[in-house]
């Protein structure tokens, strides 16, 4: 569904709203609207969004105020390279005319005494015009390549020169800083369902109260009441890094296929290092993020007795939210509501485990439509025992059940969960995640050591929870009580303090 989202975000800043019209309570697209977007995109694009949009909101799912800050100004970064590289080409087209115009009124003008004849290639000098280095080798090379010349020729024996490419970085990342720093920390499955919070502190608390009660029976006596409870968690921030060492010739031969596709404008955005960036360091990275987010436990990294240091696991560089519920659970925190605890779920109770699990949640949040986070092989187990107990639900639920019957809650699976057979109930507002205060000060520094371009990268992130209270969080003993939760959230807080002024906050 995140996915999805970031269409309909898309679709609605395109047409400059933040909200579709409704018909019968339900979303839809004007006459108007659907014009547009069909003349941009096609029908077959406005058929199908339509129906992903009605099927989304027929499960529970609501697209207000999708239109975030930060959202809003990527769309715009977008949508002003993309009216950039559109202004590029029609410029470049201008200047093609006037070459191709002035090469033909050449043509019929005699030569002068003296002058000599001049090869024009417009393809290289718009490259050249543009910035691209054809004097580096790995630039020369490509540009041979997309004009299919015969000398361009690639050996696995040979290199690029690492102080050519290294100087492409720098470009690169001079140009691009803000795009490659949100790749770079870009969504994860988890964040998705989380309220980030920008900050540059090592750590983050909650200041909001639980007003225990106020309502009581009249007496002419004063009997002050609603004592207000604070029961917040801290929330650390880690300071994490990437350093990943890169051998030029030895993607070299894989960018060709990815080069071609992007033809000219890729040239224009560096290829190799775009390339390197893009399709090798940012998927794995959000890979681990997800995990440590999830399971990660932190582990301080000691020098040997030589003093220096390994490289740490993905999963060691933070603690991660299920960590810390896992430690509290241990604890036996009993400010936080543990659904069906101590039960083992298995494929003939899972039903109703997870129905009694969800009646356990406080009345308050009850009305809320609120995110069940839970491990993906969870959600299949559920799904295939609610297929057995009502197939003939199976045409009309599709493959995928993701609501629980009469709630208003949705699962949503999180990959870094996954084998635990936990799940946890929060509003995203409770759910919290920690990011370096700004991301132009995130550092990106390329340094070249013989054949090698080495890339550094720090930042500061984090995940947690904002109250005690609004947590209902169901943790399977068995991963309980393998260890899972021993050394997570040492630093999670769980301090409570009373403020007896009865201002209630």
């Amino acid at each position: 569904m995140g996915n999805f989202k970031e269409v309909v975000a898309s679709v609605l800043m395109f047409f400059g709203i933040s909200a579709f019209s409704k018909v019968d309570g339900k979303s839809t697209l004007t006459d108007e609207q659907k014009k547009q977007l069909t003349e941009k995109f096609g029908e077959k694009f406005v058929n199908a969004f339509l129906a992903e949009l009605a099927k989304a909101e027929e499960s529970g799912e609501t697209f207000d105020e999708l239109v975030t800050a930060e959202m809003r100004l990527r769309l715009e970064a977008q949508q002003a390279e993309m009216d950039r590289l559109r202004a590029q080409a029609q410029e470049l087209q201008k200047t093609n005319a006037t070459l191709q115009a002035t090469i033909k009124k050449l043509e019929g003008e005699p030569a002068n005494d003296g002058g000599k004849a001049v090869t024009v290639n417009e393809f290289e000098a718009e490259l050249k015009k543009n910035g691209i280095d054809l004097s580096m080798k790995h630039n020369r090379f490509l540009a041979d390549y997309l004009q299919g010349k015969v000398s361009a020729a690639y050996s696995g024996d040979d290199t690029i020169d690492t102080q050519e490419l290294k100087q492409e970085f720098g470009k690169y990342v001079d140009n691009n800083r803000m795009e490659i720093m949100k790749s770079l920390l870009g969504t994860t499955e988890s964040t998705a369902y989380m309220t980030t919070i920008m900050t540059d502190k090592t750590e983050v608390r909650a200041q909001h109260a639980h007003i225990t009660s106020v309502l009581q029976q009249f007496v002419p006596k004063w009997t002050p009441a609603g004592k207000s409870k604070f029961t917040p968690l801290v929330i650390k921030n880690y300071k994490c890094k990437i350093n990943v060492s890169i051998i030029p010739s030895d993607i070299m031969e894989d960018i060709l296929g990815y080069l071609y596709d992007e033809q000219a404008a890729t040239l224009q955005s560096m290829p190799v290092v775009r390339y390197i960036l893009y399709q090798l360091i940012f998927p794995k990275l959000n890979e681990e993020r997800e995990t440590a987010l999830a399971v990660g436990k932190f582990v301080e990294v000691q020098p040997d007795g030589k003093g220096n240091y390994s490289a740490s696991k993905p999963e060691e560089t933070m603690d991660g939210y299920l960590t810390q519920l896992v430690k509290l659970y241990n604890d036996d925190d009993e400010a936080i509501t543990w659904l069906q605890k101590g039960t083992a779920i298995t494929d003939e109770n899972v039903l109703t485990v997870i129905d009694a699990a969800v009646q356990e949640v406080k009345p308050l949040y009850k009305r809320q439509k609120l995110t069940v986070h839970t491990d993906p092989d969870l959600i299949l187990k559920y799904q295939k025992a609610y297929r057995e107990k009502y197939p003939w639900l199976k045409n009309e639920d599709g493959d995928n059940r993701v609501k629980i019957d009469f709630t208003n809650f949705t699962f949503a699976p999180l990959e870094g969960m996954r084998g635990t057979g936990c799940f946890f109930i929060t509003p995203k507002e409770n759910f919290k995640h920690l990011m370096s205060k700004d991301p132009k000060a995130i550092t990106l520094r390329f340094q070249e050591v013989d054949y090698e371009v080495k890339i550094f990268g720090e930042w500061w992130e984090g995940t947690g929870f904002w109250l005690k209270e609004a947590i209902f969080a169901y943790i399977a003993p068995d991963y309980a009580s393998g260890g899972n939760g021993d050394n997570a959230g040492d630093d999670t807080g769980d301090d409570t303090g009373d403020d007896n002024n009865g201002d209630g906050v």
